[in-house]
């Protein structure tokens, strides 16, 4: 990034015209070395991803999922949308979020946000949401990779929608935490987020989490799994994790 910032200067310090050649080189390299800085540090992930449970293990597959995901859709039952009196409208946004520390897995999503979002705002009048993720978002995340079932193209069969690559959606009510929970949920929430530590004090962050009340899950053909929330909530997902099983 320093060297970025070098060439930046000396592209501002010298008075090289807008269509010389000169200025197309020195802008090359202040991008290229940024590719690289990014490159490069994507190299020292901050979580080691776990194992795929396998499909017998319903539950354990959610928590995985809660637990090696980066981020989903938080729909939201929106304020902004429809005329009073009409049916509510639901509003979904991207948004990160972790379920604890890389070694230590809660099974709650604790968010980062603040009330100057849509989606915060929502919560204020309505605080039921929902959480939707996918298993092909797994390639996004630092040290993961675009899983076969997931895949589209290529020839294969692979799809978000494919039954094997997994859909997982949890509903409850939003609620802002300002307890003892809050300094564990920042902790973790800046060790996998890190550049969010580095965001504007201004935005009056909080930190929310989704108190959960229903899990719908498909890993596989035949239909939707409702899981049961408290066997869900005591998976201690480090130790009985099984190995993972290619699909």
């Amino acid at each position: 990034m320093e060297i970025a910032i070098f060439f930046l200067l000396l592209l501002t310090m010298t008075n090289v015209n807008h269509r010389s050649p000169l200025r197309s080189v020195v802008l090359g390299l202040a991008l290229l070395s940024v590719t690289t800085t990014v490159a490069d540090s994507n190299d020292e992930c901050p979580c080691k991803l776990l194992d795929r449970p396998s499909l017998r293990h319903k539950a354990e597959t959610a928590r995985w999922m809660v637990h090696s995901l980066d981020w989903g859709v938080l729909s939201t039952i929106s304020t902004r949308l429809g005329d009073d009196g009409a049916p509510p409208i639901p509003f979904g946004n991207v948004y990160s979020f972790v379920d604890g520390t890389c070694d230590s897995s809660t099974g709650i999503p604790y968010f980062y946000g603040t009330y100057k979002d849509q989606s915060f705002q929502d919560t204020i009048e309505n605080a039921a949401v929902s959480l939707t993720l996918s298993e092909a978002s797994l390639a996004s995340v630092c040290g993961g990779s675009n899983l076969k079932g997931c895949r589209i193209g290529g020839g294969g069969f692979g799809d978000p929608e494919n039954p094997l690559c997994a859909r997982l959606v949890l509903t409850g009510t939003f609620t802002v935490i300002d307890d003892d929970e809050l300094d564990m949920a920042k902790a973790a929430i800046f060790e996998r987020h890190a550049s969010m530590e580095q965001w504007p004090t201004d935005h009056e962050w909080v930190v929310a989490k989704l108190e959960i009340s229903d899990i719908w899950l498909i890993d596989f053909f035949g239909g939707a799994s409702i899981l049961n929330v408290d066997d869900y909530l005591a998976i201690d997902l480090v130790s009985s994790t099984p190995l993972q099983e290619s699909h």
